[in-house]
């Protein structure tokens, strides 16, 4: 028989308490012991009350960003009659997500963690303060093993240990309870291989036993002023591991098959050029190797793919080449007869964005991909094309980016030095220089700018 027992009498948690301490002491209280094989389900807004992961959204500064998916949100939640998340909440949600899939009357992201959810998990209830929300603990497996090894020191019982929140989900009305974090128990029960009633083996069975616990513990520690946040359940077999994670409930991205498809246009409408310092934050070079090879799949006239991207790190060729190019930027501004005052300020700008990037991606135009005519015009006209192929490599590289919350900026700089980077890089003698990529981890965030409306770039023919 299985057994949910409601521990009473948990006070309100401030930032630095110890949960696993003042769990027993209550369970004490409620003349009650642990026993080995208890599983203990822990409300996920304590552990983030005693984490300080409270934030007061009146000291929240919204970005331009956040202030676009506000627009976004607030009419479709007038039109369905749902509270509207102002800005200051948007920007939390930002701050705690990895990717924003949609903007409805809630706004569904993926979280830090993983987790797909509304309003990154974020929450108002059962939390003091006006103008106070609780952000999920950033690593509620860590969270769920410190209580662990705590009440084992304590008690010498081997528990295990949930950490839950509730979720809505698609296609169905209702929050029910989900396992955030665990400790000694396994997130996934495999029964693959084993057989039903009539012997047939079972294929692809796979038990969400810690979410199930966690439904059944909210049963009991309820969602409104029940006051209730640690659950005992007794009497249910498992098999305590001790390398446990939540992990194994993330389903992976390829294998999702409702994630929303439209989110991608709000990477199109998201995608800054990135011009400020770089965060220190070093990218893996095989995560650029992946932006390229999206890249590589734009289309191209005759399917010619012309383009050729060469990685520049951080080393002296980037450096003699900068050098080099200001050289001819130095001699242009002069011919233009700007101040020294100017040409200093634009040498020291272009050196500072080209040179301090954590990647420096130069693309070129090969013309050993473009077909050639006895006349110069058609020639001229299959040059056009290969550019316009490479243009559409290039912004399928800064979207790749842009999906991995990388930034980057494209500068046409050596469109006017050509000459100079293939001499200093040793290029092949085909390849045109056409621009450069900055590319990074960012510390700002870009202002948004002004676009052209619909009427400005549709040109109607005058009959």
């Amino acid at each position: 028989m299985i057994n949910i027992i409601g521990v009473q009498g948990i006070p309100l948690i401030k930032p630095g308490d110890n949960i696993g301490r003042i769990i027993l002491e209550k369970i004490k209280d409620n003349n009650l012991s642990l026993e080995d094989g208890d599983i203990l389900v822990i409300a996920q807004t304590i552990i983030s009350k005693s984490l300080g992961r409270i934030v007061n959204l009146k000291k929240i500064a919204p970005s331009n960003e956040a202030l676009e998916l506000y627009e976004q949100h607030l009419k479709k939640a007038k039109n369905k009659g749902i509270p509207i998340k102002e800005p200051e909440l948007i920007q939390l949600i930002l701050d705690e997500s990895k990717e924003i899939l949609k903007v409805e009357h809630v706004i569904i992201v993926e979280t830090k963690h993983g987790f797909v959810c509304a309003n990154a998990g974020i929450d108002k209830s059962n939390i003091e303060g006006e103008s106070n929300v609780a952000l999920l603990p950033k690593n509620a497996d860590k969270e769920a093993e410190r209580i662990r090894y705590t009440l084992k020191k304590l008690t010498n019982k081997d528990v295990a240990i949930i950490i839950s929140d509730s979720f809505g989900r698609p296609f169905r009305v209702g929050a029910v309870g989900v396992a955030l974090g665990v400790s000694g128990i396994n997130a996934i029960l495999d029964k693959r291989g084993e057989k039903d009633l009539f012997e047939h083996e079972l294929q692809s069975t796979l038990v969400g036993q810690v979410d199930n616990l966690a439904s059944a513990a909210q049963l009991v520690m309820g969602e409104t002023n029940e006051g209730l946040p640690v659950i005992i359940i007794r009497g249910y077999s498992f098999d305590l591991n001790e390398e446990a994670s939540i992990s194994p409930v993330l389903r992976e991205k390829n294998l999702e098959i409702f994630r929303d498809k439209t989110a991608f246009s709000n990477i199109l409408t998201s995608r800054r050029s990135y011009k400020f310092k770089f965060d220190s934050k070093e990218i893996e070079k095989k995560i650029i190797k992946e932006c390229i090879e999206l890249a590589r799949w734009a289309p191209s006239a005759h399917n010619a793919q012309q383009w050729r991207y060469i990685i520049l790190e951080k080393d002296d060729n980037r450096s003699i080449l900068i050098d080099n190019m200001n050289k001819i930027l130095r001699n242009d501004l002069e011919k233009d007869s700007k101040s020294e005052e100017f040409i200093q300020n634009k040498i020291n700008r272009t050196r500072e964005n080209f040179l301090h990037a954590p990647y420096l991606i130069l693309l070129c135009l090969d013309e050993d991909g473009i077909e050639k005519y006895p006349d110069s015009e058609r020639t001229q006209n299959e040059f056009i094309l290969g550019v316009q192929s490479i243009s559409a490599s290039a912004t399928y590289l800064l979207l790749a980016f842009s999906i991995r919350d990388i930034s980057a900026c494209w500068y046409c700089a050596p469109l006017f030095t050509k000459e100079i980077v293939k001499k200093t890089l040793n290029l092949p003698e085909s390849f045109v220089p056409m621009a450069f990529f900055t590319v990074g981890y960012s510390i700002k965030s870009p202002k948004v700018p002004a676009r052209k409306t619909l009427d400005d770039i549709i040109f109607k023919i005058k009959k």
